[in-house]
């Protein structure tokens, strides 16, 4: 009786339902009695790009209606467009008439050309099944063939879940109505602070400053839990310059006196040139010398003479100035010292430690040594150990997790 190779969703997995792991049942039933069966692989995966459009997918599937009907066949349409034919007690001729109105479809394509002789055609494979080698040879091919459509399906599922726990993606439509949301909610209970601490050896810390900023997991929590926020970067940046105002404002409306702890704020450079910053400065006065703005890299490089300028700006007036975002793989391309800044953070992660270890070390001494070592912070410190590798490199001024513990034992130390 004819077949379909039919794919149906298995909402468990997805993969065990595949034309493939079907065509892999199908043999494994005829191998014990493999007499009269045949297989016709046709390769149109191999297909030039412009030919593997889905209407001529499909109407090359539907050029079988007919042996189908009429003979005992299966067609599988496999996951990378690729068709096999699994012929039983069929005679040759009758097939080859179909393959060739398939061939007819794309005889502009090389892989549809046969040479002279014959004997050389890309377009198909046969398989004689009744051959134990033959057998086992093709088994193999569409054995490997099935293991790469579960990994491929096993990613699409991954992604899919993803994008699903990720929520809508952010776009010019829901834009508007996430800013206004943003610019009229409560935001003062949001601002967060992680410390900077200078550690010295024997355990004792001094804090450089408290950096203040509002997680943005935590806005999108409030006022669009359904938003992937970062599905655009430019449209996310819109968002973090509106964040920017709103963090501005609430700092504005607080008190400082003329010793107050050094803050630090990560601001776009926009934002710096901005209003609102204006506004900001008009509080803070000369007790700027206490205030750190940090700046992402990409930021910097997106416009160098806008930073520039936002840079001498802000040393000028008193504030001290930090590029965040740098790591050991960008270290590799540019000497950071040509920024300008007071401080740069980099970003700590295992990899520093892996293969390639001196390196690394040897790019990390270099940028330490054209700064100085007081301008160099390690961030997302989060063991013990990283403090030591940094120690060891002579970086003695370090953010993150641990640190953040770390100044709540040496400050309730203090107070006892």
């Amino acid at each position: 009786m004819a077949e379909w190779g039919s794919t149906s969703t298995n909402t468990n997995t997805g993969f065990s339902n595949s034309e493939e792991s079907q065509l892999l049942d199908r043999l494994n039933r005829i191998e014990n009695s493999p007499a009269g069966y045949f297989a016709v692989h046709v390769h149109l995966s191999d297909l030039r790009a412009n030919n593997k459009q889905p209407h001529f997918i499909h109407i090359a599937t539907r050029a079988f209606d007919l042996l189908l009907e009429n003979y005992d066949a299966t067609l599988f349409s496999l996951s990378n467009l690729d068709l096999v034919l699994i012929c039983h007690n069929i005679p040759v001729d009758e097939v080859d008439l179909v393959i060739d109105k398939v061939r007819t479809l794309f005889n502009e394509d090389p892989l549809a050309e046969v040479d002279d002789t014959g004997f050389e055609d890309n377009f198909t494979t046969w398989h004689d099944l009744s051959s134990t080698e033959d057998f086992a040879a093709f088994l193999s091919v569409i054995a490997d063939m099935s293991l790469g459509a579960e990994r491929v399906a096993e990613e699409a599922a991954r992604a899919s879940a993803l994008k699903r726990a990720r929520g809508e993606p952010l776009s010019p439509r829901n834009l508007s109505d996430l800013n206004k949301k943003l610019m009229s909610m409560r935001i003062s209970d949001l601002v967060q602070h992680q410390t900077c601490l200078l550690v010295r050896t024997g355990g004792d810390g001094e804090v450089v400053f408290r950096e203040n900023f509002i997680s943005m997991g935590k806005v999108r929590e409030r006022i669009a839990p359904d938003t992937d926020f970062f599905a655009s970067p430019w449209l996310f940046q819109y968002l973090t310059e509106s964040l920017d105002r709103r963090l501005l404002g609430v700092l504005s409306e607080r008190e400082y006196d003329d010793d107050f702890e050094p803050i630090s704020i990560n601001l776009n450079i926009s934002t710096v040139l901005s209003r609102d910053f204006q506004k900001f400065h008009r509080v803070i006065g000369k007790r700027s010398g206490n205030v750190v703005i940090e700046m992402q890299v990409i930021d910097v490089f997106a416009d160098p003479k806008t930073y520039g300028y936002a840079r001498d700006t802000l040393q000028e007036r008193g504030y001290r100035v930090l590029i965040d975002g740098l790591d050991p793989l960008s270290l590799q391309y540019f000497d950071p010292s040509i920024l300008g800044s007071d401080f740069l953070k980099i970003s700590w992660s295992t990899a520093l430690q892996d293969d390639g270890e001196d390196r690394r070390e040897a790019e990390i001494k270099e940028v330490i040594a054209h700064v100085g070592k007081n301008s160099v912070i390690l961030a997302r410190v989060d063991t013990e150990k990283a403090v030591k590798w940094g120690l060891s490199l002579g970086i003695n001024r370090f953010q993150g997790f641990f640190i953040d513990r770390l100044a709540e034992i040496i400050s309730n130390g203090k107070k006892r």
